[in-house]
């Protein structure tokens, strides 16, 4: 019984080290985010992520790499399956933190998601992210891809009528707006339970 007491210490204590810096948690695209929603975190300085998945009738590998430490990059090639032919595409997303966290304030980025290729999973956002002990709570703004579900119309659109509607391909910017919101929870236990 004395060993289980002392492994639920040696537990608990290397838990609460491992609140003091988050890990970053990627989405869908290899981006820091949740699911399919970037989020205002950055992995540390220089990582390099490699991720392939899929989804339905895609299939995306992305390499993705902490630039510095507030610029994010990633490259993906994707194949996406269609009725008539299969569809190869290439796409670059840049990430830039604007504003660190502090004790106050969330941590603030903006980013161009395949703005460089056939624009299949293009898309623009703003993201603020703040840590609250084991969670990280992350909410937004996103156009384009980021923008297609319970869309609302575009509030750059005061400034000028182009960024009301996005072309009909896979290209250009503007468009429907899309609001979204979401947390993460660090699970502590099993990263120290596994000596990470």
């Amino acid at each position: 019984m004395k060993l289980f007491w002392a492994a639920l210490s040696g537990v608990l204590c290397t838990a609460h080290i491992s609140f003091a810096e988050p890990r970053v948690t990627y989405n869908a695209y290899v981006m820091p985010g949740l699911v399919d929603m970037p989020s205002a975190q950055s992995a540390p300085d220089a990582e390099l992520s490699f991720s392939v998945s899929q989804s339905g009738k895609s299939l995306r590998n992305t390499l993705t790499f902490q630039i510095a430490p507030r610029l994010t990059g990633a490259f993906r090639y994707s194949s996406i399956e269609r009725p008539t032919q299969t569809l190869y595409d290439r796409s670059f997303d840049l990430r830039y933190r604007l504003l660190d966290e502090t004790q106050l304030r969330p941590a603030v980025a903006v980013g161009l998601q395949d703005f460089i290729g056939t624009g299949v999973y293009s898309g623009e956002y703003v993201a603020a992210s703040k840590t609250f002990g084991p969670v990280v709570a992350t909410a937004g703004i996103g156009w384009g891809r980021l923008g297609s579900h319970n869309s609302f119309d575009n509030p750059l659109g005061l400034i000028s009528s182009r960024f009301d509607t996005r072309d009909a391909g896979f290209t250009g910017t503007g468009g429907a707006s899309n609001r979204r919101a979401g947390f993460a929870v660090q699970r502590p236990f099993l990263p120290a339970l596994l000596g990470q």
